[in-house]
Protein backbone atom coordinates (compact mmCIF):
# COMPACT_ATOMS: atom_id res chain seq x y z
CA UNK A 1 0.00 0.00 0.00
CA UNK A 2 3.07 2.50 0.86
CA UNK A 3 3.72 2.80 -2.85
CA UNK A 4 0.04 3.12 -4.33
CA UNK A 5 0.47 6.06 -6.85
CA UNK A 6 4.15 6.29 -6.94
CA UNK A 7 4.46 2.95 -9.58
CA UNK A 8 1.98 4.44 -12.18
CA UNK A 9 4.03 2.74 -15.57
CA UNK A 10 0.85 1.39 -17.34
CA UNK A 11 -0.50 4.04 -20.20
CA UNK A 12 -3.72 3.35 -20.27
CA UNK A 13 -3.78 4.10 -16.34
CA UNK A 14 -2.24 7.06 -16.72
CA UNK A 15 -4.21 8.51 -19.39
CA UNK A 16 -7.22 7.47 -16.96
CA UNK A 17 -5.82 9.61 -14.26
CA UNK A 18 -5.17 12.61 -16.22
CA UNK A 19 -8.61 12.46 -17.63
CA UNK A 20 -10.18 12.02 -14.34
CA UNK A 21 -7.57 15.29 -13.16
CA UNK A 22 -9.03 17.71 -16.08
CA UNK A 23 -12.73 16.77 -15.30
CA UNK A 24 -12.25 16.92 -11.47
CA UNK A 25 -9.98 19.44 -10.52
CA UNK A 26 -10.83 21.67 -13.96
CA UNK A 27 -14.50 21.92 -11.90
CA UNK A 28 -12.91 22.16 -8.90
CA UNK A 29 -10.76 25.02 -9.96
CA UNK A 30 -13.94 26.46 -10.68
CA UNK A 31 -16.05 25.77 -7.49
CA UNK A 32 -13.14 26.00 -5.11
CA UNK A 33 -14.01 22.87 -3.22
CA UNK A 34 -10.69 20.89 -4.11
CA UNK A 35 -9.14 20.23 -0.68
CA UNK A 36 -5.77 20.80 0.73
CA UNK A 37 -3.07 18.37 -0.86
CA UNK A 38 -0.03 19.18 1.60
CA UNK A 39 2.30 16.53 1.53
CA UNK A 40 2.27 14.72 5.36
CA UNK A 41 -1.47 15.06 5.38
CA UNK A 42 -1.09 18.87 6.79
CA UNK A 43 0.28 22.05 6.38
CA UNK A 44 3.45 22.97 8.49
CA UNK A 45 5.79 20.72 6.46
CA UNK A 46 5.28 22.57 3.22
CA UNK A 47 4.82 25.83 5.60
CA UNK A 48 8.17 25.86 6.57
CA UNK A 49 10.86 25.24 4.02
CA UNK A 50 14.30 24.74 5.07
CA UNK A 51 16.26 27.29 2.84
CA UNK A 52 14.33 30.41 1.85
CA UNK A 53 13.92 33.65 4.14
CA UNK A 54 11.40 36.33 2.73
CA UNK A 55 7.87 36.91 3.17
CA UNK A 56 6.90 34.89 0.08
CA UNK A 57 8.88 31.37 1.34
CA UNK A 58 7.73 31.27 4.96
CA UNK A 59 4.26 31.74 4.20
CA UNK A 60 1.42 29.00 4.33
CA UNK A 61 1.84 26.38 1.15
CA UNK A 62 -0.68 27.18 -1.18
CA UNK A 63 -3.49 25.19 -1.68
CA UNK A 64 -3.74 22.74 -4.77
CA UNK A 65 -6.60 24.51 -5.62
CA UNK A 66 -4.59 27.95 -6.79
CA UNK A 67 -2.29 25.90 -8.21
CA UNK A 68 -4.56 24.69 -11.30
CA UNK A 69 -6.62 27.81 -11.63
CA UNK A 70 -4.74 28.48 -15.46
CA UNK A 71 -5.49 26.17 -18.02
CA UNK A 72 -2.91 22.83 -17.64
CA UNK A 73 -1.38 20.10 -19.53
CA UNK A 74 -2.31 16.74 -19.15
CA UNK A 75 1.25 16.28 -17.77
CA UNK A 76 1.40 18.75 -15.55
CA UNK A 77 -1.34 18.23 -14.14
CA UNK A 78 -0.22 14.26 -13.34
CA UNK A 79 2.85 15.97 -12.06
CA UNK A 80 0.76 17.91 -9.39
CA UNK A 81 -1.34 14.63 -8.10
CA UNK A 82 1.68 12.47 -8.28
CA UNK A 83 3.85 15.32 -6.26
CA UNK A 84 1.29 15.63 -3.66
CA UNK A 85 0.42 11.77 -3.02
CA UNK A 86 3.88 10.75 -2.97
CA UNK A 87 4.41 13.72 -0.57
CA UNK A 88 1.62 12.49 1.73
CA UNK A 89 3.57 8.76 1.80
CA UNK A 90 6.65 10.73 3.12
CA UNK A 91 8.53 10.07 -0.69
CA UNK A 92 9.93 13.42 -1.27
CA UNK A 93 12.49 12.06 -3.25
CA UNK A 94 9.45 11.19 -5.98
CA UNK A 95 7.24 14.54 -5.16
CA UNK A 96 10.33 16.96 -5.83
CA UNK A 97 11.69 16.24 -9.01
CA UNK A 98 7.53 16.18 -10.05
CA UNK A 99 6.61 19.24 -8.68
CA UNK A 100 9.85 20.80 -10.07
CA UNK A 101 8.94 19.62 -13.80
CA UNK A 102 5.21 21.14 -12.97
CA UNK A 103 7.06 24.43 -12.10
CA UNK A 104 9.30 24.13 -15.32
CA UNK A 105 6.84 23.47 -17.81
CA UNK A 106 3.69 25.86 -16.00
CA UNK A 107 3.35 29.50 -16.69
CA UNK A 108 2.25 30.34 -13.10
CA UNK A 109 4.44 31.89 -10.22
CA UNK A 110 2.56 29.50 -7.50
CA UNK A 111 3.16 26.59 -8.79
CA UNK A 112 6.78 27.36 -8.82
CA UNK A 113 6.37 28.45 -5.23
CA UNK A 114 4.85 25.21 -4.66
CA UNK A 115 8.15 23.31 -6.06
CA UNK A 116 10.02 25.82 -4.11
CA UNK A 117 8.91 25.07 -0.97
CA UNK A 118 8.37 21.20 -0.96
CA UNK A 119 12.36 21.22 -2.08
CA UNK A 120 13.29 23.23 0.43
CA UNK A 121 11.95 21.04 3.25
CA UNK A 122 13.69 18.27 1.46
CA UNK A 123 16.81 19.86 1.57
CA UNK A 124 17.11 19.96 -2.10
CA UNK A 125 18.04 22.91 -2.21
CA UNK A 126 19.52 22.95 -6.45
CA UNK A 127 15.88 21.88 -7.31
CA UNK A 128 14.78 24.69 -4.98
CA UNK A 129 16.94 26.96 -7.08
CA UNK A 130 15.69 25.99 -10.56
CA UNK A 131 12.00 26.14 -9.28
CA UNK A 132 12.98 30.16 -7.94
CA UNK A 133 15.22 31.02 -10.87
CA UNK A 134 11.79 29.82 -12.95
CA UNK A 135 9.79 32.21 -10.72
CA UNK A 136 12.08 34.93 -11.07
CA UNK A 137 11.80 34.52 -14.86
CA UNK A 138 7.74 34.76 -14.70
CA UNK A 139 7.49 38.04 -12.37
CA UNK A 140 11.19 39.67 -12.96
CA UNK A 141 9.95 42.47 -10.52
CA UNK A 142 9.11 40.54 -7.82
CA UNK A 143 11.67 41.04 -4.96
CA UNK A 144 10.15 38.31 -2.77
CA UNK A 145 11.19 35.51 -5.53
CA UNK A 146 14.57 37.33 -5.61
CA UNK A 147 15.16 37.05 -1.89
CA UNK A 148 14.81 33.18 -2.17
CA UNK A 149 16.86 33.02 -5.29
CA UNK A 150 19.34 34.33 -3.34
CA UNK A 151 18.98 32.58 0.26
CA UNK A 152 18.87 29.56 -1.95
CA UNK A 153 22.16 30.67 -4.34
CA UNK A 154 24.22 30.83 -0.89
CA UNK A 155 22.79 27.47 0.24
CA UNK A 156 24.61 25.95 -3.27
CA UNK A 157 27.12 28.38 -3.76
CA UNK A 158 26.41 30.40 -6.29
CA UNK A 159 28.07 33.96 -5.17
CA UNK A 160 28.00 35.74 -8.52
CA UNK A 161 23.86 34.77 -8.31
CA UNK A 162 24.22 35.89 -4.73
CA UNK A 163 25.32 39.14 -5.85
CA UNK A 164 23.16 39.49 -8.82
CA UNK A 165 19.98 38.95 -6.68
CA UNK A 166 20.71 41.57 -3.94
CA UNK A 167 21.80 44.15 -6.25
CA UNK A 168 18.77 43.86 -7.84
CA UNK A 169 16.90 44.38 -4.66
CA UNK A 170 19.25 47.19 -2.77
CA UNK A 171 18.32 49.00 -6.43
CA UNK A 172 14.51 48.45 -6.45
CA UNK A 173 13.50 48.78 -2.77
CA UNK A 174 11.90 52.09 -1.54
CA UNK A 175 15.09 52.74 0.15
CA UNK A 176 18.64 52.11 0.37
CA UNK A 177 18.01 51.33 3.67
CA UNK A 178 15.37 49.12 3.41
CA UNK A 179 17.51 47.09 0.72
CA UNK A 180 20.78 46.72 2.76
CA UNK A 181 18.68 45.10 6.04
CA UNK A 182 16.73 42.80 3.04
CA UNK A 183 20.62 41.91 2.18
CA UNK A 184 22.05 41.94 5.36
CA UNK A 185 19.37 39.32 7.01
CA UNK A 186 19.93 36.82 3.88
CA UNK A 187 23.63 37.23 4.36
CA UNK A 188 23.42 36.55 8.27
CA UNK A 189 21.63 33.87 8.03
CA UNK A 190 22.70 31.86 5.06
CA UNK A 191 26.37 33.08 4.25
CA UNK A 192 29.59 31.69 5.73
CA UNK A 193 31.84 34.11 7.27
CA UNK A 194 34.11 35.51 4.63
CA UNK A 195 32.06 34.43 1.80
CA UNK A 196 29.08 36.80 2.89
CA UNK A 197 31.72 39.83 3.38
CA UNK A 198 32.82 39.63 0.02
CA UNK A 199 29.23 39.96 -1.01
CA UNK A 200 28.21 42.73 0.84
CA UNK A 201 31.56 44.89 -0.38
CA UNK A 202 30.49 44.48 -3.58
CA UNK A 203 27.28 45.43 -3.15
CA UNK A 204 28.15 48.30 -0.53
CA UNK A 205 30.91 49.56 -3.39
CA UNK A 206 28.22 50.57 -5.40
CA UNK A 207 27.56 53.24 -3.39
CA UNK A 208 30.12 54.75 -1.63
CA UNK A 209 28.48 57.57 -0.48
CA UNK A 210 25.86 55.73 1.55
CA UNK A 211 25.95 55.63 5.46
CA UNK A 212 23.04 52.52 5.40
CA UNK A 213 25.50 50.50 3.03
CA UNK A 214 28.63 51.26 5.14
CA UNK A 215 26.15 50.33 8.44
CA UNK A 216 24.89 47.35 6.24
CA UNK A 217 28.67 46.16 6.39
CA UNK A 218 29.45 46.94 9.90
CA UNK A 219 26.38 45.02 11.04
CA UNK A 220 27.13 41.29 8.87
CA UNK A 221 30.66 41.78 10.26
CA UNK A 222 29.14 41.82 14.11
CA UNK A 223 27.16 38.89 13.08
CA UNK A 224 30.17 37.03 11.75
CA UNK A 225 32.16 38.12 14.65
CA UNK A 226 34.78 39.94 12.76
CA UNK A 227 34.23 43.05 15.33
CA UNK A 228 37.37 44.89 13.91
CA UNK A 229 35.98 45.22 10.32
CA UNK A 230 32.21 45.89 11.64
CA UNK A 231 33.73 49.07 13.77
CA UNK A 232 35.87 50.31 10.68
CA UNK A 233 32.62 50.03 8.67
CA UNK A 234 30.56 51.60 11.30
CA UNK A 235 32.75 54.55 11.98
CA UNK A 236 32.73 55.17 8.17
CA UNK A 237 28.98 54.85 8.06
CA UNK A 238 29.11 57.51 10.80
CA UNK A 239 31.69 59.59 8.85
CA UNK A 240 29.38 59.71 6.05
CA UNK A 241 26.45 60.36 8.50
CA UNK A 242 27.76 62.02 11.91
CA UNK A 243 24.47 61.45 14.13
CA UNK A 244 23.45 58.74 12.51
CA UNK A 245 21.34 56.64 15.32
CA UNK A 246 21.72 53.06 13.90
CA UNK A 247 25.32 53.40 13.83
CA UNK A 248 25.91 54.60 17.14
CA UNK A 249 24.05 51.93 18.92
CA UNK A 250 25.90 49.71 16.77
CA UNK A 251 29.19 51.03 18.07
CA UNK A 252 28.45 50.85 21.87
CA UNK A 253 27.22 47.36 20.76
CA UNK A 254 30.89 46.22 19.28
CA UNK A 255 32.75 48.54 22.25
CA UNK A 256 30.66 46.46 25.24
CA UNK A 257 31.29 42.96 23.08
CA UNK A 258 35.24 43.99 22.62
CA UNK A 259 34.54 44.57 27.12
CA UNK A 260 35.27 48.42 26.15
CA UNK A 261 31.85 49.21 28.36
CA UNK A 262 33.47 53.02 29.44
CA UNK A 263 33.77 53.81 25.86
CA UNK A 264 30.02 52.38 24.71
CA UNK A 265 28.84 54.43 27.46
CA UNK A 266 30.31 57.67 26.38
CA UNK A 267 29.37 56.97 22.58
CA UNK A 268 25.74 56.74 23.73
CA UNK A 269 25.70 59.50 26.05
CA UNK A 270 26.84 62.43 23.63
CA UNK A 271 24.48 60.26 21.53
CA UNK A 272 21.70 60.62 23.48
CA UNK A 273 22.85 64.17 24.39
CA UNK A 274 22.85 65.01 20.41
CA UNK A 275 19.49 63.18 20.32
CA UNK A 276 17.53 63.47 23.05
CA UNK A 277 14.08 62.65 21.51
CA UNK A 278 15.63 59.47 20.45
CA UNK A 279 13.60 56.60 22.28
CA UNK A 280 15.68 53.59 20.73
CA UNK A 281 18.84 55.31 21.58
CA UNK A 282 18.06 56.40 24.99
CA UNK A 283 16.59 52.77 25.61
CA UNK A 284 20.16 51.29 24.71
CA UNK A 285 21.96 53.75 26.65
CA UNK A 286 19.28 52.80 29.46
CA UNK A 287 20.15 49.35 29.08
CA UNK A 288 24.37 49.87 29.15
CA UNK A 289 23.63 51.82 32.33
CA UNK A 290 22.03 49.22 33.91
CA UNK A 291 24.85 46.65 33.04
CA UNK A 292 26.80 49.14 34.78
CA UNK A 293 25.33 49.10 38.09
CA UNK A 294 23.58 52.90 37.65
CA UNK A 295 20.32 52.30 38.66
CA UNK A 296 19.36 55.54 39.34
CA UNK A 297 21.16 56.68 35.78
CA UNK A 298 19.34 53.66 34.16
CA UNK A 299 15.73 54.50 35.67
CA UNK A 300 15.86 58.68 34.28
CA UNK A 301 16.99 56.49 30.71
CA UNK A 302 13.89 54.54 30.60
CA UNK A 303 11.69 56.99 31.59
CA UNK A 304 12.34 58.95 29.43
CA UNK A 305 11.73 56.33 26.73
CA UNK A 306 8.57 55.25 27.62
CA UNK A 307 7.71 59.11 27.76
CA UNK A 308 8.95 59.47 23.99
CA UNK A 309 7.47 55.33 23.14
CA UNK A 310 4.51 54.72 25.56
CA UNK A 311 4.15 51.43 23.92
CA UNK A 312 7.55 50.55 24.20
CA UNK A 313 6.94 46.91 26.11
CA UNK A 314 10.52 46.17 26.88
CA UNK A 315 11.25 50.21 28.37
CA UNK A 316 8.19 50.10 30.72
CA UNK A 317 8.92 46.14 31.64
CA UNK A 318 12.50 47.19 32.18
CA UNK A 319 11.45 50.58 34.14
CA UNK A 320 8.97 48.39 36.28
CA UNK A 321 11.49 46.05 37.77
CA UNK A 322 14.00 48.54 38.47
CA UNK A 323 11.23 50.52 40.35
CA UNK A 324 10.66 47.53 42.08
CA UNK A 325 14.75 47.02 42.62
CA UNK A 326 14.74 50.81 44.74
CA UNK A 327 10.93 49.60 46.22
CA UNK A 328 9.17 52.27 44.30
CA UNK A 329 6.16 49.79 44.69
CA UNK A 330 3.08 52.56 43.86
CA UNK A 331 5.56 53.49 40.78
CA UNK A 332 6.14 49.61 39.29
CA UNK A 333 2.28 49.09 39.82
CA UNK A 334 1.67 51.76 37.09
CA UNK A 335 4.28 50.61 34.53
CA UNK A 336 2.97 47.29 35.41
CA UNK A 337 -0.41 48.00 34.42
CA UNK A 338 0.94 49.57 31.38
CA UNK A 339 2.71 46.71 30.54
CA UNK A 340 -0.84 44.62 30.32
CA UNK A 341 -1.75 46.47 27.91
CA UNK A 342 0.73 45.67 25.48
CA UNK A 343 0.01 42.44 25.60
CA UNK A 344 3.78 41.19 26.08
CA UNK A 345 5.25 39.22 28.73
CA UNK A 346 1.65 38.58 30.42
CA UNK A 347 2.58 35.96 33.06
CA UNK A 348 5.94 37.54 34.46
CA UNK A 349 3.79 40.80 34.84
CA UNK A 350 1.05 39.16 36.52
CA UNK A 351 3.29 38.01 38.95
CA UNK A 352 5.22 40.97 39.67
CA UNK A 353 1.86 42.57 39.92
CA UNK A 354 1.44 40.29 42.28
CA UNK A 355 4.70 40.74 43.99
CA UNK A 356 4.09 45.16 44.30
CA UNK A 357 0.71 44.87 45.40
CA UNK A 358 1.68 42.49 48.26
CA UNK A 359 4.38 44.86 48.84
CA UNK A 360 2.03 47.54 49.00
CA UNK A 361 -0.18 45.58 51.83
CA UNK A 362 -2.73 44.78 49.57
CA UNK A 363 -3.09 40.81 49.90
CA UNK A 364 -5.77 40.22 48.08
CA UNK A 365 -5.31 42.11 45.06
CA UNK A 366 -1.74 39.97 45.20
CA UNK A 367 -3.45 37.07 45.52
CA UNK A 368 -5.95 37.79 42.49
CA UNK A 369 -2.83 38.67 40.59
CA UNK A 370 -0.50 35.48 41.71
CA UNK A 371 -3.60 33.24 41.06
CA UNK A 372 -2.96 34.34 37.33
CA UNK A 373 0.10 33.10 36.87
CA UNK A 374 -0.64 29.53 34.99
CA UNK A 375 2.95 28.95 33.21
CA UNK A 376 6.85 29.86 32.70
CA UNK A 377 9.47 30.55 35.34
CA UNK A 378 7.31 32.31 38.68
CA UNK A 379 4.53 29.77 38.55
CA UNK A 380 6.05 28.00 41.50
CA UNK A 381 7.18 31.26 43.13
CA UNK A 382 3.27 32.89 42.66
CA UNK A 383 2.32 29.62 44.36
CA UNK A 384 4.45 29.72 47.23
CA UNK A 385 3.66 33.35 47.87
CA UNK A 386 0.05 33.17 47.15
CA UNK A 387 -0.07 30.33 49.73
CA UNK A 388 1.49 32.00 52.00
CA UNK A 389 -1.32 35.17 52.11
CA UNK A 390 -3.99 32.95 52.25
CA UNK A 391 -1.93 30.83 55.55
CA UNK A 392 -1.40 34.30 56.99
CA UNK A 393 -5.32 34.83 56.73
CA UNK A 394 -5.80 31.63 58.77
CA UNK A 395 -6.52 29.82 55.74
CA UNK A 396 -4.10 26.53 56.00
CA UNK A 397 -6.61 23.92 54.97
CA UNK A 398 -8.14 25.82 52.31
CA UNK A 399 -4.66 25.98 50.53
CA UNK A 400 -3.67 22.38 51.34
CA UNK A 401 -7.29 21.46 49.89
CA UNK A 402 -6.23 23.89 46.93
CA UNK A 403 -2.28 21.64 46.45
CA UNK A 404 -4.41 18.58 46.16
CA UNK A 405 -6.55 19.92 43.27
CA UNK A 406 -3.22 20.71 41.86
CA UNK A 407 -1.85 17.75 41.74
CA UNK A 408 -5.23 15.71 41.16
CA UNK A 409 -5.62 18.25 37.81
CA UNK A 410 -1.51 18.90 37.22
CA UNK A 411 0.20 15.51 37.46
CA UNK A 412 2.67 16.54 35.35
CA UNK A 413 3.65 19.48 38.15
CA UNK A 414 2.86 17.04 41.06
CA UNK A 415 6.18 17.14 42.53
CA UNK A 416 6.37 20.90 42.40
CA UNK A 417 2.94 21.14 44.16
CA UNK A 418 4.13 18.63 46.87
CA UNK A 419 7.26 20.84 47.56
CA UNK A 420 5.29 23.94 47.50
CA UNK A 421 3.40 22.62 50.23
CA UNK A 422 6.15 21.08 52.14
CA UNK A 423 7.91 24.28 51.82
CA UNK A 424 4.85 26.18 53.49
CA UNK A 425 4.54 23.65 56.38
CA UNK A 426 8.64 24.04 57.04
CA UNK A 427 8.09 27.95 56.92
CA UNK A 428 5.25 27.12 59.65
CA UNK A 429 7.35 24.83 61.92
CA UNK A 430 4.86 22.02 60.99
CA UNK A 431 7.57 19.58 60.61
CA UNK A 432 6.26 16.42 61.06
CA UNK A 433 3.47 17.13 59.08
CA UNK A 434 6.10 18.13 56.12
CA UNK A 435 7.52 14.65 56.62
CA UNK A 436 4.45 13.23 56.28
CA UNK A 437 3.66 14.66 53.19
CA UNK A 438 7.30 14.38 51.86
CA UNK A 439 6.71 10.47 52.50
CA UNK A 440 3.86 10.27 51.15
CA UNK A 441 5.12 12.28 47.29
CA UNK A 442 8.04 9.74 47.61
CA UNK A 443 5.42 6.91 47.67
CA UNK A 444 4.85 8.06 44.31
CA UNK A 445 8.00 9.27 42.95
CA UNK A 446 10.87 7.44 45.68
CA UNK A 447 13.88 8.59 43.59
CA UNK A 448 13.17 12.08 43.18
CA UNK A 449 16.47 14.13 44.48
CA UNK A 450 14.38 17.37 45.06
CA UNK A 451 11.89 15.37 47.29
CA UNK A 452 15.21 13.69 49.08
CA UNK A 453 16.62 16.83 49.57
CA UNK A 454 13.46 18.11 51.12
CA UNK A 455 12.86 15.48 53.20
CA UNK A 456 16.17 15.47 54.40
CA UNK A 457 16.08 19.51 55.28
CA UNK A 458 12.84 18.74 57.16
CA UNK A 459 14.57 16.11 59.23
CA UNK A 460 17.08 17.91 60.01
CA UNK A 461 15.08 20.74 61.44
CA UNK A 462 13.22 18.09 63.41
CA UNK A 463 16.41 16.45 64.81
CA UNK A 464 16.36 13.48 62.93
CA UNK A 465 19.47 13.29 61.93
CA UNK A 466 19.97 10.02 60.84
CA UNK A 467 16.96 10.39 58.59
CA UNK A 468 18.67 13.33 57.12
CA UNK A 469 21.65 11.48 56.10
CA UNK A 470 20.01 8.56 54.74
CA UNK A 471 18.24 10.61 52.51
CA UNK A 472 21.35 12.89 51.75
CA UNK A 473 23.50 9.19 50.96
CA UNK A 474 20.47 7.85 48.70
CA UNK A 475 20.64 11.03 46.63
CA UNK A 476 24.62 10.38 46.07
CA UNK A 477 23.91 6.87 44.82
CA UNK A 478 21.36 8.34 42.47
CA UNK A 479 23.88 11.01 41.59
CA UNK A 480 27.28 10.99 43.51
CA UNK A 481 28.48 14.64 42.10
CA UNK A 482 25.23 16.06 43.00
CA UNK A 483 26.83 19.35 44.64
CA UNK A 484 23.55 20.28 47.26
CA UNK A 485 23.63 17.13 48.56
CA UNK A 486 27.69 16.90 49.02
CA UNK A 487 27.25 20.43 50.79
CA UNK A 488 24.06 19.64 53.24
CA UNK A 489 25.64 16.51 54.27
CA UNK A 490 28.62 17.67 55.20
CA UNK A 491 27.16 20.64 57.10
CA UNK A 492 25.09 18.52 58.73
CA UNK A 493 28.05 16.53 60.32
CA UNK A 494 30.14 19.42 60.77
CA UNK A 495 27.34 21.13 62.61
CA UNK A 496 25.05 18.45 64.47
CA UNK A 497 27.85 15.93 64.83
CA UNK A 498 31.57 15.35 65.83
CA UNK A 499 32.70 13.49 62.44
CA UNK A 500 34.42 16.79 61.22
CA UNK A 501 37.02 14.52 59.24
CA UNK A 502 33.80 12.61 57.26
CA UNK A 503 32.13 16.12 57.19
CA UNK A 504 35.72 17.61 55.59
CA UNK A 505 35.39 15.48 52.86
CA UNK A 506 32.16 15.70 51.59
CA UNK A 507 32.29 19.91 51.61
CA UNK A 508 35.61 19.74 49.64
CA UNK A 509 33.77 17.64 47.06
CA UNK A 510 31.24 20.46 46.78
CA UNK A 511 33.54 23.36 46.61
CA UNK A 512 35.76 21.68 43.78
CA UNK A 513 32.78 21.30 41.97
CA UNK A 514 31.58 24.93 42.64
CA UNK A 515 34.28 27.05 44.56
CA UNK A 516 32.32 30.62 43.84
CA UNK A 517 29.21 29.27 45.73
CA UNK A 518 28.49 31.52 49.07
CA UNK A 519 26.78 28.85 50.55
CA UNK A 520 29.59 26.01 50.27
CA UNK A 521 32.18 28.85 51.19
CA UNK A 522 30.23 29.22 54.42
CA UNK A 523 30.35 25.25 54.99
CA UNK A 524 34.26 25.45 54.27
CA UNK A 525 34.59 27.90 56.55
CA UNK A 526 32.23 26.04 59.25
CA UNK A 527 34.05 22.85 59.05
CA UNK A 528 37.54 24.32 59.26
CA UNK A 529 36.19 26.19 62.70
CA UNK A 530 34.91 22.39 64.01
CA UNK A 531 38.44 21.15 62.98
CA UNK A 532 39.95 23.92 64.98
CA UNK A 533 41.50 26.13 61.87
CA UNK A 534 40.56 29.75 63.10
CA UNK A 535 42.17 31.47 60.44
CA UNK A 536 41.36 29.37 57.47
CA UNK A 537 37.77 29.47 59.00
CA UNK A 538 37.57 33.52 58.92
CA UNK A 539 38.97 33.62 55.66
CA UNK A 540 36.63 31.44 54.34
CA UNK A 541 33.63 32.87 55.91
CA UNK A 542 34.82 36.82 55.23
CA UNK A 543 34.71 35.48 51.53
CA UNK A 544 31.41 34.16 51.78
CA UNK A 545 30.19 37.18 53.69
CA UNK A 546 31.47 39.71 51.24
CA UNK A 547 29.45 37.85 48.39
CA UNK A 548 25.96 37.85 50.27
CA UNK A 549 25.25 39.22 53.59
CA UNK A 550 23.23 36.61 55.06
CA UNK A 551 22.26 36.46 58.13
CA UNK A 552 23.46 32.63 59.26
CA UNK A 553 26.98 33.05 57.59
CA UNK A 554 27.33 36.36 60.16
CA UNK A 555 26.69 33.85 62.53
CA UNK A 556 29.62 31.87 61.31
CA UNK A 557 31.88 34.56 60.95
CA UNK A 558 30.86 36.84 64.31
CA UNK A 559 31.28 33.44 66.66
CA UNK A 560 34.83 32.55 64.50
CA UNK A 561 35.85 35.85 65.35
CA UNK A 562 34.89 35.60 68.91
CA UNK A 563 36.71 32.73 69.15
CA UNK A 564 39.77 34.88 68.13
CA UNK A 565 39.22 37.28 70.77
CA UNK A 566 38.12 39.74 68.08
CA UNK A 567 35.22 40.54 70.29
CA UNK A 568 34.25 43.95 68.73
CA UNK A 569 34.69 42.85 65.14
CA UNK A 570 32.06 39.86 66.02
CA UNK A 571 29.88 42.42 67.56
CA UNK A 572 29.96 44.11 64.58
CA UNK A 573 29.58 41.47 61.94
CA UNK A 574 26.49 40.36 64.40
CA UNK A 575 24.50 44.06 64.42
CA UNK A 576 24.60 44.28 60.25
CA UNK A 577 23.66 40.95 60.14
CA UNK A 578 20.51 41.72 62.86
CA UNK A 579 19.70 44.37 59.80
CA UNK A 580 19.81 42.03 57.01
CA UNK A 581 18.41 39.19 58.57
CA UNK A 582 16.58 40.04 62.15
CA UNK A 583 14.44 36.57 62.56
CA UNK A 584 17.74 34.44 61.05
CA UNK A 585 17.02 31.04 63.63
CA UNK A 586 20.89 30.35 63.73
CA UNK A 587 21.83 34.17 64.61
CA UNK A 588 19.60 34.18 67.30
CA UNK A 589 20.94 31.18 68.51
CA UNK A 590 24.61 32.32 68.60
CA UNK A 591 23.29 35.73 69.90
CA UNK A 592 22.20 33.61 72.86
CA UNK A 593 25.02 32.21 73.80
CA UNK A 594 27.36 34.46 73.69
CA UNK A 595 25.66 37.80 74.35
CA UNK A 596 22.60 36.90 76.55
Amino acid sequence: MSNVGLRISDPLLKAGLCLWLICNLSACAVSGEIGSMNPGGGEAQAAEPAAAPGAAAEAQAPAAEELVAQPLSQQMLFDVLLAEIAGQRGRLDVSVPHYLQAALESRDPRVAERAIQIASYAKDYPAALRAARHWVSLDESNLDARKIVAALALQTGDIDEVANQLDYIIAHSETLRQGFAVATAILSRHGEGQQALQVMDTLAGRYPESADAQLAVGRLAAVKDQLERAMTATDAALALQPGMQRAQILKAQILIRQERKAEALEVLAQAVEGSPEHAELRFAYGRLLLDAGDLESAKEQFRNVVRLAPDNSDALFSLALLELETREFKAAEKHLLQMLETGEKQQSVYYYLGYTTQQLGKDDEAVKWYGKVTSGENWTKSQLRMSKILVQQGRLEEVRESMQRLRRNDPENAVEIYLIEGQILSDLTLYNEAWQLYDQALAIHPDNEDLLYSRALTAEKNNRIDLAEQDMRRILEIDPDNVRALNALGYTLADRTDRYEEAFEYIQRAYARKPDDPAIIDSMGWVNYRLGNLEEARNFLQQAWEMTRDGEIGAHLGEVMWMQGDRDDARRIWKESQESAPDNPVLQKVLDRFMP
